[in-house]
């Protein structure tokens, strides 16, 4: 009997001194806890929003893309009264763009913003955002995707993708930074240059005489450092702001290319969200597209001064030669494409 007496007093104290340390205490997080709550202090109010969106890019936070990202994020949170959150991880924070990609279909990330011609990879209407010399200006580039055009290219490549694809925003006319002098096609032989790992690139690259070299952006920086390439192709203000100045001493304005962002979800996910969400996304997707590519074309000139100011000689090369080698690409290597990109030159 004395040792049951016993044993429930020991009980008994057991339980009011656990009891006492919840009172006085806090409980110990586990890691999944830790983490939640960081997330939560990162990005306030997302416990409140009944759908939280994941939105990725690679460039920078400096870079007009993640103005962009920001910008959209501010659109959809106004249009859905809170319902709806995006959470911005700018320079490939979830990953580079081919993780990025492939993230929408595993659910890693929900809305990317990347190039058009990114998608190549699933759909060869993508190879038309790098077609050489396909657009005549910013103006018509402008009245393609805010036009009919450029929603049907969205749709057909959404198609054929499984992406849900929209806001075509304007990334800049695409230049060449370089080791080297290039002033004429003739300088181009020979050069090793690094280009995304699309047919489109390395093709128009072979056509220019250059040894084309895929990489991924986040490499090139380090590979014009160890020599792996001499030069490299990209919108001005993108080229920038990945720090080429430090090893291109030669900026040459080709604008070979004049290349679209896009948002893009997986159309899986997209088609799960109700219908005003959807178009609360859609609506601001195209806001965002239509004030960055304003953006983007006001700073291109501004952004030309910061790279000389840096060092880096600014040259206009004789672009005959250029669109000479050119001429017939789009016929000769890409023949199912040309209905669609005859529907491009033609718009006035």
């Amino acid at each position: 009997m004395r040792k049951r007496i016993l044993c429930m007093g020991i009980a008994i104290m057991l339980v009011m001194s656990f009891g006492g340390c919840g009172n006085t205490s806090k409980p110990q997080e586990d890691l999944g806890s830790a983490v939640e709550t960081e997330a939560k202090e990162e990005n306030p109010g997302s416990e409140e929003a009944e759908i939280v969106l994941r939105l990725g890019h690679i460039n920078s936070e400096n870079d007009p893309t993640h103005e962009q990202a920001l910008f959209f994020a501010d659109k959809v949170a106004e249009k859905t009264e809170g319902r709806v959150k995006v959470e911005v991880y700018p320079s490939a924070t979830l990953g580079d763009t081919r993780e990025l990609i492939e993230g929408l279909g595993i659910g890693t990330v929900e809305v990317v913003i990347d190039g058009f011609g990114t998608v190549e990879t699933y759909t060869p209407v993508a190879s038309l955002d790098a077609m050489p010399f396909l657009y005549r200006d910013y103006d018509h580039f402008m009245r393609v995707w805010q036009g009919d055009v450029g929603k049907e290219l969205c749709d057909v490549a959404g198609t054929e993708s499984g992406l849900k694809i929209f806001g075509g925003t304007y990334r800049g006319a695409r230049v060449i930074t370089s080791t080297k002098e290039i002033r004429t096609v003739e300088d181009m032989k020979g050069l090793k240059i690094r280009v995304p790992n699309l047919d489109v690139y390395i093709k128009t690259f072979q056509a220019l005489g250059t040894t084309p070299t895929p990489m991924a952006m986040t490499e090139v920086l380090t590979g014009i450092q160890q020599g792996t390439v001499e030069a490299q192709e990209n919108p001005t203000i993108l080229s920038y702001n990945f720090g080429l100045y430090d090893v291109c001493d030669y900026l040459i304005r080709t604008n070979h290319m004049y290349s679209s962002n896009v948002f893009m979800m997986a159309e899986s996910y997209f088609a799960g969200l109700d219908q005003e969400t959807q178009q609360a996304i859609l609506e601001a997707g195209q806001e965002a597209a239509d004030y960055t590519s304003q953006v983007v074309a006001d700073s291109e000139e501004e952004y030309f001064t910061k790279w000389q100011e840096q060092g880096v000689e600014v040259i206009d090369p004789d672009l005959d030669g250029f669109m000479n080698a050119c001429d017939g690409f789009l016929e000769k290597e890409f023949p199912d494409l040309v209905e669609l990109g005859n529907k491009i030159q033609a718009v006035q």
